[in-house]
């Protein structure tokens, strides 16, 4: 029997949700499976804060848009690696963790990389010898382009043995904040349909892993040298648009204070805890962010934004509540074929 962590960090839900159905299937095989949230397991704010890694769309807004008046020390991944010593708050990590036989990292895709939150903990976490095997595994609305390769480099940098990558793509949850509305139960059918890909998809890709463990010969699938020559232009044409479209016309952060119940949902909720309140006791952040939407999306009276194109727009409930939408749809449709 297997022993496997799988350890997350989750924006809207959704990577939180792909995790537990990789637990299933796990736990269907009779592995022994944990779950662990970064951010039930550390203080996440103050561990990003202390080397604060940004991706490279927050770094050009910070320089060419500050939102406060002094600079922030953010930290570019290249120089973050380049410096990727272990935090001793983790250092005993490398002991607690060898009872596990394989460990999955998993986080939503920021153009193309892991949240800057989760680098931040990988890079800190102390140096392991070798026999653990690891695999990421991530969440997105369809464009990954080399988070695998990505991921790879920095698990091989802390001594696991990297066995494979995972992902599925489900549903467009970061653009609900630019829409008039924001269908349920359609999205909550989609996520159906889309969790019947996904369960197959881990089927297959534990049967690999299996394969590592047992020395069951079995193929997964092989690098494409076209694919890699094809992704170059792709991942480029691909970064700068989504720079310019977060650059240009989301990033900022606004609140309409009529509407606003002071109810520090959304400051409690930053994973990097950049949301403060200002003299009246209203939300203000002086940084950009990561963007990973949650200040909007869990706000109860929807007073925040960031630029005019997501005021007054649609928010991301979340899996649970769509899945809840369409449970409740059956439900209805049952009663009503019932009545008639």
């Amino acid at each position: 029997m297997l022993n496997v962590l799988l350890f997350y960090f989750s924006g809207t839900g959704m990577t939180r949700y792909y995790t537990s159905l990789i637990q299933e299937e796990m736990v269907k095989r009779g592995y022994s499976c944990d779950t662990l949230d970064l951010e039930e397991f550390t203080d996440l704010p103050t561990l990003w804060q202390k080397k604060p890694v940004a991706l490279t769309y927050t770094i050009r807004a910070e320089e060419k848009r500050p939102l406060g008046k002094y600079p922030w020390p953010y930290l570019s991944v290249k120089s973050s690696i380049d410096d990727a010593s272990g935090n001793p708050l983790f250092s005993t990590l490398a002991k607690d963790w060898s009872k596990y036989d394989l460990i999955g990292f998993g986080s939503p895709v920021y153009s193309f990389r892991p949240a800057p939150v989760m680098i931040r903990f990988l890079l800190d976490l102390p140096l392991f010898n070798k026999k653990i095997r690891t695999f990421s595994y991530a969440t997105h609305d369809g464009a990954q382009g080399d988070y695998e390769a990505f991921m790879r480099n920095i698990l091989t940098l802390k001594g696991f043995k990297y066995a494979g990558h995972l992902d599925q793509p489900f549903i467009y949850s970061a653009s609900a904040v630019v829409r008039r509305s924001f269908d349920y139960l359609k999205a909550g059918e989609m996520l159906i349909k889309k969790s019947f890909e996904a369960r197959r998809n881990i089927f297959i890709f534990l049967e690999y892993i299996h394969s590592l463990f047992y020395g069951i010969p079995y193929w997964y699938r092989a690098s494409n040298p076209l694919a890699k020559l094809i992704g170059i232009p792709y991942r480029l044409i691909y970064s700068h648009g989504v720079d310019l479209i977060l650059n240009n016309f989301l990033f900022g952060f606004g609140i309409h204070k009529e509407e606003c119940i002071l109810c520090m949902t959304c400051v409690q909720q930053c994973p990097q805890g950049l949301i403060e309140l200002d003299d009246e006791g209203y939300p203000i952040r002086h940084y950009h962010c990561m963007y990973c939407l949650r200040c909007l999306n869990w706000c109860p009276t929807d007073a925040l934004y960031f630029s005019s194109l997501t005021d007054r727009k649609a928010r991301f409930p979340g899996p649970d509540v769509l899945l809840d939408t369409v449970l409740q749809d059956g439900l209805d449709r049952r009663i009503k074929s019932g009545r008639d």
